[in-house]
């Protein structure tokens, strides 16, 4: 059935919602077939069922649903994992959160984005905008994993080693540098570095648990 036509029924604001997701999904195949620079507006728009205005009523450009693309795909991942890792009942060790990266990169969604992320790093450097995307999906989860350390770290009460924004710039740093290795190179640079390395680097700064002083005087005892 034409998208238009089902959307008819729908109150405007379902509308746009509906239309809105549908062409973020006909993006995501578009993309995938002809890679980001080959993938026209009207490509899209068709794709998903819909017109060029249809388009331009939801997005500015092809980078902004590309931005938002990468947002649904991609970043709501990585903050669940930062919310786990912040959250007392749900924490995981950094070899359970190794094991989570890898499994992203295993998932068939998460190569077919990685392939559109590596054109959008590589745009970044001749284009402000590719640019601003690429920084604004960094700094998001920059701070989602500062957000988690900081808070184990305060439980724990202890001070990590150092800033815990530096500490999440380096979570990214080996989820990034493992990816893009494994991408060329899945042989030399298996997935299951992924918990080995999140363990021996970063398992020896995990904080442990505040004592209680209950448990500390039965251990006088």
């Amino acid at each position: 059935m034409d998208n238009r036509a089902a959307t008819a029924r729908l109150t405007r604001a379902e509308q746009q919602a509906r239309t809105r997701a549908a062409l973020i999904e006909a993006a995501g195949r578009v993309f995938i077939e002809r890679g980001f620079a080959g993938s026209s507006v009207e490509a899209i728009a068709a794709e998903a069922g819909f017109t060029r205005g249809a388009f331009y009523s939801n997005f500015r450009s092809k980078e902004e649903l590309f931005a938002e693309l990468l947002q649904v795909r991609v970043y709501s991942l990585y903050a669940d994992l930062a919310r786990q890792s912040a959250d007392r009942a749900t924490r995981i060790s950094p070899r359970e959160t190794g094991e989570r990266l890898a499994a992203i990169q295993a998932n068939p969604d998460g190569r077919w984005i990685f392939r559109l992320w590596l054109e959008l790093v590589a745009h970044a450097g001749r284009d402000d905008e590719f640019r601003r995307i690429a920084a604004g999906f960094w700094s998001g989860n920059r701070a989602l994993a500062a957000s988690a350390i900081a808070t184990a770290y305060e439980e724990a009460d202890t001070t990590p080693p150092i800033a815990p924004n530096r500490l999440a710039s380096a979570w990214i740093a080996i989820d990034i540098g493992l990816a893009l290795q494994h991408f060329v190179d899945p042989e030399g640079a298996p997935l299951e570095l992924y918990p080995e390395l999140c363990e021996l680097l970063f398992g020896p700064l995990n904080p442990a648990p505040k004592r209680t002083t209950q448990v500390k005087a039965t251990e006088r005892q």
